[in-house]
């Protein structure tokens, strides 16, 4: 079971949704998620605690999670295990959302995963206890957003980002306009859109452009390539397709999400119990 919602204000200027999840053991024993642009918090409430694996072509061991992890803003994609029953809360940010409430570690956070302990303390894990012991999925979500307005503490979005981001949300596909209208000198304008999301303008725009195909794509899987190519700003399909491979590491064609709502999982591997004829 899945549930999800948008949360309260002034919470809802910086997180896009906060999901919670109970399940049972899927048959595929790993995923490739691709990339969003975003950063999320991922808070595993099995005890003892459950094991979580990411990796990626550089890292191909990957790393081993037992309790909360942060998931910095990506650009490329990533690989993990989701062997056994898992019960996980978390927290997906808006672009230019986290730093409020993760600090000022955005940049640092590029490509990678780290344990929220890291930068929380024991905070994270009184938090994961909190949630371990709320009665159901929409008690955890409740306390989860009462943990975060508390963290929040009154911080208000920064202008200049929100200014950036709205002039890419409205079609803005290069980043030297933008800059100027800011105001700001190349450098610094990066430096500081850089230090709010996690990744800087160009890369944003390659991940954003490319996260509105997967969805376009995912929602209707008979799209002609061609035209996904052009309705997602991409100049044409061999753009398209040297982005696709650069990005998510896998064709165009061999794209098949776990479902249309959840267009950034791809299932690698069944579990080995659910090999066989049957499939899935």
């Amino acid at each position: 079971m899945l549930i999800q919602r948008v949360p309260a204000p002034p919470l809802d200027a910086f997180v896009a949704v906060l999901w919670a999840s109970d399940r049972g053991a899927l048959p595929h024993a790993r995923e490739r998620k691709l990339p969003t642009g975003c950063v999320d918090i991922v808070i595993p409430l099995h005890d003892p605690a459950e094991i979580t694996r990411f990796s990626h072509a550089a890292d191909p061991d990957g790393q081993v999670f037992r309790a909360a992890i942060v998931q910095g803003a990506h650009d490329r994609a990533i690989v993990r295990g989701t062997g056994g029953p898992s019960s996980v809360v978390g927290v997906h940010f808006r672009p230019g959302g986290a730093p409020a409430l993760l600090g000022g570690a955005l940049p640092e956070l590029h490509n990678r995963t780290v344990a929220l302990d890291d930068l929380w303390g024991a905070e994270a894990h009184r938090l994961r206890e909190a949630l371990q012991h709320a009665p159901g999925l929409h008690e955890r979500l409740h306390r989860l957003e009462q943990h975060l307005l508390r963290r929040l503490a009154g911080a208000t979005p920064d202008p200049f980002v929100a200014a950036v981001l709205q002039a890419f949300r409205h079609g803005a596909q290069a980043v030297t306009p933008v800059q100027r209208a800011s105001g700001l000198s190349p450098p610094t304008f990066i430096a500081r859109f850089e230090q709010a999301t996690g990744l800087t303008p160009k890369r944003f725009l390659r991940v954003r452009r490319f996260h509105t195909l997967l969805r376009r794509v995912a929602a209707s899987p008979a799209t002609d390539w061609a035209e996904a190519a052009l309705g997602a700003g991409y100049s044409d399909q061999s753009h398209l397709i040297r982005e696709f491979v650069r990005l998510a590491g896998i064709t165009p064609s061999a794209y098949r999400p776990v479902s249309a709502d959840q267009p950034e999982h791809i299932a690698l591997e069944k579990h080995p119990r659910h090999r066989g004829p049957a499939g899935r």
